[in-house]
């Protein structure tokens, strides 16, 4: 429809300034014709030539201004309007005392409210968005269908979307359904809501008038730990209520819990310090819970995971040597040489048993320090070895060796005996508590050195788990490590056990079957039995004078980082992209393998949620020892993803399976505090000049403007002032007062 409008125009306005210095002439103009005329006697010839001036003037200015007179054609059409409902992660939470959810009460807002919106279509050009840091295109349908996954709110940046549509002449008015919940930190609402001059609606679900609520707001921690140090843990609880109240907070590692305390909220908030000991290397999960309150209606901020990654900063080892011998040195030789390990080391060069004609101050030894290793050092300590070593002379007693089997069994520490005349059963330990933590069997009754010590030569073979395990694996080549080991020299003599127990692991063997290099798990430790004294003579294959060989030393370091689970041994290493994901988001999962192939259609990995249930991942080949995969997650907790090669590398279950977890929670900032902000909405609305309501009260009540909007198609301008008349009316008016003020007299 079109419209025509008749309209008296200046083409030239003037400018403020303009503005001024004219009325400051028209004074001047005043000023000067009353002075010109003050001679004259008569009060009608002086008002006479004063208003010749003053119209003179007028005529001027009239034709400075350029007036015109201006006819407009104008279109009338619908104007536009915008519907934009809030996309974040805090819509998928509860917005009433009844538990009904945020999005899914604007969608049945939306759907209730579905007359007007025809309405609304009737009278307005509609545009449907979502948003959260930005605007993105949206449909009815589509909004009634989406379920909200944006990890952060910015509205002030959706505002300045809307200013630039609105700039473009592509918006006139606008309804943001919402629960304010703008979690940028750098968000200036009056700013942004400056200069805006189109009218913003806003629609609240939450109906609750407040929130009570108390959230885990934020935890301090490091994402890297070092195994068998304190890590620091702080807890930042906060809270809406008024009151302060204690709480507790309790500390999982994964599902098992490691410690609890009590918060005592002050002024809305409590700081909780955890501390821990890490005792295995690679990613931990941790996760913080308090308990959900009466008339609490988020429960998704009362927990909250975090990870951390265990790494090594120094092996710290406890050395027990029997005596000095060939295979103390080297071995020692070849621990002192790792950099990554801290060797603590005790040479027994004097038996309490010996006749010494001097006291103990002359003395230049220390007695062996039993009581402060193993009642209050013990634990600050990865690896234990004996070796060669004969407890009982040196008080060492039942409760002892009891503090090493906890410190195995329930401390995850590493226990490693050594060969020799005073180990195994040549040490009488088949009659100690140690003997149910050793992967061999002892004999419980004493027996004679020739009965417990063989002397003959031997050269060691790998069992058929040796063969593929990472402690035996002195090179990568499966091939080329035996043929290594084949030409490795003879041992000289082992002790002989009663055999292994049903945990152990075999690695290296007799021709006959005799274990000599057995390892096993014992709860969350790990133990080794090295059953011969002479593994020093490796020490010669491929090392030069005064030089630790490359496989000697390789074969021990290995052993010892299989003690402490360390991740690069394993065959197969799972990687993720990232350790904490958001609901929806894809998992990038990478595996690669020591061995070409290793991962077949038959040891697919599997992906364990949180619920316990399994499914199996498919993947795609980057190279002969690498896979990827993307998995969609939505749940939130801990997953695990794990994979075991099918073949021969099943005969061991310590390290042939590669694993690892991570953390799929909400956004962090979309469930810190209470997740609504009613200010926000309603700052937005009276500022803009709209409405702001809630999904209480329907659309029609709020102020939408449905005239139409006026666009200008075409217009014609006739300048008044561009005519003979006004110069002659200029001209009349002039020479009139110049004819009057001769004849009365004035200059």
């Amino acid at each position: 429809m079109e419209t025509v409008i008749n309209r008296f125009v200046l083409l030239n306005p003037p400018s403020v300034l303009e503005g001024i210095l004219l009325f400051l002439f028209l004074i001047l103009v005043l000023y000067g014709s009353f002075r010109s005329t003050k001679h004259l006697a008569s009060s009608k010839k002086r008002t006479t030539i004063i208003s010749l001036h003053l119209l003179s003037f007028l005529l001027i200015i009239f034709i400075l201004f350029n007036p015109g007179f201006r006819v407009e054609h104008y279109k009338e059409e619908k104007r536009n309007l915008a519907i934009l409902v809030d996309n974040t992660w805090s819509m998928n939470l509860p917005g009433d005392i009844d538990g009904n959810i945020r999005v899914q009460t604007v969608k049945n807002y939306l759907e209730k409210n579905e007359d007007v919106l025809s309405q609304i279509e009737k009278n307005f050009y509609v545009e449907y968005f979502l948003f959260d840091q930005e605007l993105k295109p949206s449909s009815l349908d589509s909004i009634l269908k989406n379920k909200p996954e944006g990890t952060i709110t910015e509205i002030g940046k959706v505002l300045e979307e809307l200013r630039d549509k609105r700039k473009k002449g592509e918006l006139d008015v606008a309804i943001i359904i919402s629960d304010g919940a703008d979690n940028a930190e750098s968000t200036n609402m009056d700013n942004q809501l400056e200069g805006l001059d189109f009218a913003i609606n806003t629609v609240s679900p939450v109906t609750e008038d407040s929130l009570n609520d108390v959230w885990i707001d934020d935890i301090i921690s490091s994402e890297v730990a070092f195994l068998r140090y304190p890590y620091s843990i702080e807890v930042i609880i906060k809270t809406s209520r008024a009151e302060n109240f204690k709480i507790p907070v309790t500390l999982y590692e994964e599902d098992k819990l490691m410690s609890i305390k009590e918060a005592s909220i002050k002024s809305n908030e409590a700081r909780v310090k955890f501390e821990i000991n890490p005792l295995s290397l690679g990613r931990k999960i941790y996760t913080v819970s308090i308990p959900i309150l009466s008339e609490e209606l988020i429960e998704e901020n009362n927990q909250k995971s975090f990870f951390t990654d265990v790494i090594i900063n120094k092996i710290r080892v406890l050395h027990v040597a029997g005596s000095p011998s060939w295979d103390v040195k080297f071995l020692r030789k070849a621990l002192k040489r790792n950099p990554n390990i801290d060797l603590v080391s005790f040479y027994i060069l004097r038996d309490p048993s010996d006749l010494v004609f001097a006291s103990e101050r002359e003395l230049s030894l220390i007695p062996f320090p039993v009581n402060e290793i193993f009642s209050k050092e013990l634990d600050t300590f990865d690896v234990v070895i004996f070796q060669d070593f004969h407890f009982q002379p040196y008080g060492i007693f039942g409760f002892h060796l009891k503090n090493l089997k906890d410190y195995v069994s329930k401390d995850g520490g590493a226990f490693l005996m050594i060969g020799g005349s005073n180990s195994f059963n040549s040490g009488d330990y088949g009659r100690t508590i140690i003997s149910d933590i050793l992967p061999v069997e002892l004999d419980y009754l004493p027996k004679t050195l020739s009965e417990t010590i063989s002397n003959q030569e031997f050269h060691p073979q790998l069992t058929a788990i040796g063969k593929n395990h990472p402690i035996t694996r002195i090179v990568p080549n499966k091939d080329e490590n035996e043929k290594h080991w084949n030409k490795m020299p003879e041992l000289e003599g082992f002790n002989i056990v009663q055999g292994l127990n049903n945990s152990a692991m075999p690695l290296l063997s007799t021709a006959d079957g005799q274990p000599i290099l057995a390892i096993g798990k014992v709860d969350s430790g790990k133990v080794a039995a090295f059953m011969s004294d002479s593994s020093w003579r490796w020490n010669f294959v491929l090392g030069s004078e005064g030089k630790v060989s490359p496989h000697y030393e390789k074969f021990w370091n290995k052993l010892f980082l299989w003690f402490l689970n360390d991740p690069e041994l394993k065959d197969i290493k799972v990687k993720t992209d990232k350790p904490i994901y958001n609901p929806g988001e894809n998992a990038k999962i990478e595996i690669s393998t020591l061995q070409e192939d290793l991962i077949n259609r038959k040891s697919l990995p599997s992906l364990t949620y949180p619920n316990g249930e399994e499914d199996e991942i498919e993947l795609e080949k980057i190279s002969p020892n690498r896979v990827s995969a993307k998995v969609q997650v939505g749940e939130n907790g801990i997953h695990k993803i794990s994979v075991t090669p099918d073949g021969e590398s099943g005969l061991y279950n310590d390290l042939n399976s590669g694993e690892t977890i991570f953390i799929v929670e909400p956004p962090e900032k979309e469930l810190r505090g209470p997740t609504t902000n009613e200010n926000i909405l309603k700052s937005m609305a009276e500022k803009t000049g709209g409405k702001y309501i809630t999904t209480d009260q329907g659309l029609q009540v709020l102020k939408i403007d449905t005239s139409k909007k006026k666009t200008i198609t075409g217009y014609k301008t006739m300048k008044l002032w561009d005519n003979p008349l006004t110069f002659i009316v200029l001209l009349g008016l002039l020479s009139s007062e110049w004819l009057l003020r001769r004849r009365w007299g004035l200059k």
